[in-house]
């Protein structure tokens, strides 16, 4: 197996592969930036990948260079991390299929789960999604500040039902309040496709 790691930080990237130096993973890589990490999944094709977002919790606008990572990360198990005191929790946070998210505060202990077992962290299910249809349609309209009582009339359920959504959603997340979730959601939108085109109902996905 190969592992690639993305992180501006050069002694982060240092100590990751230094860490797994003779472990289960056949060849190890490493990258300052997504443009640079771009190049080399043509060829590296890594089917891990730690890779570094804290930069993107702090962008509001769309990231043509991070959705296009993304696309071409699909086949492989990939590790977010975040120089950030949340998502609050001792262990990643499954997102998606294959995408986990995680403080930064938490890397030691991944990088020892991921040199024991690399797959361990994964369950059985399939077409896996942390937030339902509901929840991603809600979190779009929060996320632009738009009142409950609007979101309400929207999707034609109560205003209890929309703090009910958001409740969940900062529960699932392991955050504390809407800052901290926004910061997360700069990051979370991108793996969530239909978000971009405004069907997030048509999401077939299995929510938890």
């Amino acid at each position: 197996m190969k592992l690639l790691v993305v992180d501006e930080c050069c002694f982060t990237r240092l100590g990751i592969v230094s860490h797994f130096t003779d472990s289960v993973f056949a060849s190890v890589t490493s990258s300052h930036c997504l443009d640079a990490a771009l190049s080399l999944l043509a060829s590296f094709k890594p089917k891990h990948i730690l890779v570094n977002l804290t930069n993107y919790c702090r962008r509001a606008e769309n990231s043509h260079l991070l959705e296009a990572f993304i696309g071409a990360t699909q086949g492989s198990m990939m590790h977010v991390y975040l120089d950030t005191p949340y998502p609050y929790g001792e262990k990643p946070m499954r997102i998606t299929d294959n995408t986990f998210l995680f403080s930064k505060m938490i890397l030691p202990r991944v990088l020892c789960t991921l040199r024991e077992n690399p797959v361990s962290l994964m369950g059985g299910s399939h077409e896996y999604s942390l937030f339902s249809p509901q929840e991603l349609t809600v979190m779009k309209y929060w996320m632009s500040e738009m009142p409950n009582y609007h979101i309400a009339k929207k999707l034609q359920i109560s205003t209890h039902t929309v703090y009910v959504h958001k409740r969940h959603i900062t529960e699932k997340t392991n955050t504390r309040n809407r800052l901290e979730f926004y910061s997360l959601y700069n990051v979370l939108r991108y793996f969530f496709p239909p978000m971009f085109n405004h069907s997030p109902l048509s999401l077939n996905l299995v929510a938890v």
